[in-house]
C-alpha cells in the first residue's frame, strides 16, 4: 500500500485508523465530562447541588468559630463551609474549605485549601472579570475590598461567560469580620452522607453558646434503582461503552499489526535479540502509527470545536486525552504481544 508515493507497511494502515477514533472518541468524552461538571457547577450556583442553609443567631462573639473549625478538620472529612458577605455590586463569598468539594475552574493559580481559607492572612480567589483590577505586589498580586488588602492566590472562570467570572472568595476569617457571626450560611460536601455527619458535629460543636438551626432530614439513602436510572449514570455509561467498544477494535488492529510482522520476529530471534531488545523495537514501531492516529484524531477535534460553538477542546483536555491514549495503547500492545509470542 502506497500513499503520496511512499510505501505503508502492513497493518499499520489499521493501527492508524484505531488509533485516531480511540484518540477522538476520549478527547470527546473528556471535553464533554469537563463541560457538564462545569453547567451543573454553574446552574447550581458554585454548590454541589446537596448543600444546606443553616443560620447563627443570638451570640455576638466572632471567635467561637475558633474552637469548631479545628475540630471539624479534624475529623478528615472533605467539607465546605460558605458565608454570603453583602454586597450591592459584587457576590462575595467567604469559604472554609476541607478536602475538595466543588472547586471552579481555575484560570491561574489555585482554589483554596484548608490552610488558605482559614488564616490569619487575608486571602483571595478573584473572578476572571476582575483580574485587570489586582495590582502586583511582591512577586504575587494584591486586591482591595472594603478597605482591606487582599492577597490573590488564584483567578477562576471560563471561557465563556459564567458565574464563576463574575464572583469573589475570600477567607473564612475576613468573611466572619466583615458579616460578623450572626447570618446566613450554606454547609456542602462532596457526597449527600457528609452533610449529615458535619451538620451533626457542628450542632454539637456550638451547643448553648449560640443558637444554630440546620434542618438535616431524615437522611434516608436514595433507592438503587433511582441510582441506575439517573441521567448521570446512563451519560457515564454510554461513555464507558463506546470507550470499551473501540478499546476491542484497536485490539483487534493490534493482533492484525503483530501477524504481519511475524516474518521480522523470526529474523530477530535468528540474530539473537534479547526480550528487552524485541519489546523496544516493537514499540518503537508502534508507536509511530498510533501517534499519528492520536495526531488525525486531534485534528478533527480540533475543527469540530471550530466548526460547532457546543464543543470546547482546551489544553487539559489535551493533556488527559493524551495521557489516556498512552497508558491504554501501553496496555494494549504489551498484553496482545505476550499472548501473541506464546502462541509463537
Amino acid at each position: 500500500m502506497k500513499i503520496f508515493h511512499k510505501r505503508i507497511l502492513k497493518g499499520n494502515a489499521f493501527l492508524f485508523l484505531s488509533f485516531s477514533a480511540i484518540s477522538l472518541c476520549l478527547l470527546l468524552l473528556v471535553s464533554a465530562a469537563r463541560a457538564g461538571r462545569e453547567n451543573s457547577l454553574m446552574r447550581n450556583n458554585l454548590y454541589s447541588g446537596h448543600q444546606k442553609n443553616f443560620c447563627i443567631t443570638g451570640t455576638e462573639e466572632n471567635g467561637q468559630w475558633e474552637n469548631v473549625i479545628p475540630s471539624l478538620a479534624a475529623s478528615g472529612e472533605a467539607f465546605a463551609i460558605y458565608l454570603p458577605v453583602p454586597s450591592q455590586e459584587i457576590p462575595i463569598r467567604g469559604v472554609c474549605l476541607q478536602g475538595e468539594v466543588n472547586l471552579p475552574p481555575m484560570v491561574q493559580g489555585d482554589f483554596f485549601g484548608f490552610s488558605t481559607s482559614w488564616t490569619d492572612s487575608p486571602k483571595m480567589v478573584l473572578g476572571k472579570d476582575f483580574q485587570d483590577e489586582a495590582v502586583p505586589r511582591d512577586g504575587s498580586l494584591s486586591y482591595q475590598l472594603g478597605g482591606r488588602e487582599f492577597e490573590v492566590i488564584g483567578i477562576m472562570g471560563t471561557e465563556g461567560d459564567s458565574r464563576a467570572n463574575h464572583m469573589i472568595f475570600i477567607d473564612f476569617r475576613s468573611a466572619l469580620q466583615m458579616a460578623g457571626i450572626n447570618a446566613d450560611y450554606k454547609l456542602d460536601t462532596p457526597k449527600p452522607s457528609g452533610i449529615r455527619e458535619i451538620g451533626q458535629e457542628l450542632c454539637s460543636r456550638f451547643g448553648s453558646s449560640a443558637n444554630l438551626f440546620l434542618v438535616l432530614g431524615e437522611g434516608r439513602e436514595e433507592p438503587f434503582l433511582t441510582k441506575l436510572l439517573s441521567s448521570g449514570a446512563i451519560m457515564d455509561t454510554m461513555y464507558v461503552m463506546v470507550l470499551c467498544s473501540f478499546s476491542f477494535s484497536t485490539i483487534l488492529a493490534t493482533f492484525i499489526w503483530l501477524r504481519f510482522r511475524r516474518q521480522l520476529f523470526f529474523s530477530w530471534f535468528l540474530i539473537g535479540f534479547g526480550k528487552w531488545q524485541e519489546q523496544a523495537e516493537i514499540f518503537k514501531r508502534y508507536s509511530r502509527p498510533s501517534g499519528a492516529g492520536f495526531l488525525a484524531g486531534l485534528a478533527t477535534m480540533a475543527a469540530l470545536s471550530l466548526a460547532l460553538p457546543d464543543i470546547h477542546l482546551s489544553v487539559s483536555d489535551i493533556f488527559l486525552a493524551f495521557g489516556i491514549t498512552l497508558g491504554l495503547g501501553g496496555v494494549i500492545l504489551f498484553s496482545c504481544y505476550a499472548y501473541y509470542r506464546r502462541k509463537l
